[in-house]
């Protein structure tokens, strides 16, 4: 009897599935979207319980000023007394750029302030039309207005150069000198944005960012970072801090927006460099290997009618970190140059 009902279900088998040959695939299609999908939100759930280690061993270290009638908050760090000092951190980056590197030793001298730019670090924004140049300027003026702080000098490392000079040629008053750092002042093309675009794009970006970006990001960022401090290598604390915050999901979106925008903000103020009216000292590493100091120094001093170039012999595009006293050294005669300019 046993045996006839397995005849009888073989039959059945032939009979119903054998007629539907497509009947297997669509269930390995399922079985795979399973656990693609089981996978994804393993990710999922990764991230978020990473994102809340990341912010709860790397928080806010400052403050935070209003600005844009209160949607976007910027957070900084103000310590010392004495010329104002603000400094403004590359597009890979956070305000620990400088509180890992010269802020403490500027601190000593002058009123240090380091901000977070729009969009990084703990300055939250995704808005594309205030990551252009010109947007973070103009909310870089709304806090230095509400800091009531008198012409500072200022310092941009790498992009932070970029919105430096927008503000050099927004607000030529307001700023006593400025440094350019490893600065980006020349855009000739559209950068290669490769899977940094991502997160701009809708419900793919986004999933995205929350999902394999923490995983996998601080490997993309380790190498980022090592050809940036190149020839020399990247602290671990550097590494850690920094590459943990610039792979969180907001971020990574507001690089996006901001390489998106960079080709068209930059080329706006390439061509009025010559309207500039401060000192500006332009300060790069010879074996930088991101940018490259003919492109972005030589031809920037060339156009700035008041402005030196220091190059340094073995130092590649952090040398805040690497060659500090470079930098406080630039800081100090820019300082006594003004005063004695004052004094005349």
């Amino acid at each position: 009897m046993r045996a006839g009902m397995e005849n009888a279900k073989r039959e059945w088998v032939r009979d119903h599935v054998e007629e539907f040959p497509g009947l297997d695939d669509r269930k390995m299609i399922r079985t795979a979207a399973m656990i693609i999908l089981a996978l994804f939100l393993g990710l999922y759930g990764y991230t978020q319980v990473e994102l809340s280690r990341i912010e709860r061993e790397l928080p806010p270290v400052g403050a935070f000023v209003s600005t844009a009638d209160g949607a976007v908050d910027l957070h900084y760090l103000r310590e010392g007394w004495g010329v104002p000092v603000v400094m403004l951190h590359g597009r890979d980056a956070s305000l620990q750029e400088f509180t890992l590197s010269i802020f403490d030793a500027v601190a000593e001298d002058y009123e240090a302030i380091a901000i977070d730019r729009p969009g990084y670090g703990y300055s939250a924004c995704v808005d594309p039309e205030r990551l252009t140049t010109e947007g973070q300027a103009q909310l870089l003026n709304e806090a230095l207005t509400e800091f009531n702080i008198d012409r500072p000098i200022m310092l941009g490392h790498s992009y932070g150069a970029a919105v430096m000079l927008q503000y050099l040629l927004d607000y030529p008053d307001e700023i006593r000198a400025a440094i350019s750092l490893g600065g980006v002042a020349y855009v000739d093309a559209p950068p290669d944005e490769g899977i940094l675009a991502l997160p701009r794009y809708p419900i793919v970006g986004s999933i995205m960012a929350q999902t394999v970006a923490v995983p996998f990001g601080r490997t993309v960022a380790r190498g980022m970072y090592e050809r940036a401090f190149s020839p020399a290598e990247p602290p671990e604390e550097y590494l850690d801090a920094v590459s943990s915050l610039y792979i969180r999901p907001d971020q990574l979106t507001a690089t996006a927006y901001e390489l998106a925008s960079m080709y068209e903000s930059v080329g706006k103020i390439s061509g009025r460099y010559e309207e500039i009216n401060v000192p500006l000292t332009i300060i790069f590493g010879e074996s930088d290997e991101i940018l490259s100091y003919e492109d972005d120094g030589q031809r920037l001093c060339e156009a700035v009618p008041d402005a030196e170039l220091i190059l340094v012999e073995s130092a590649g595009h952090k040398l805040h970190h690497t060659h500090p006293q470079v930098v406080l050294d630039a800081i100090e005669r820019l300082t006594h140059r003004i005063d004695r300019a004052g004094s005349q």
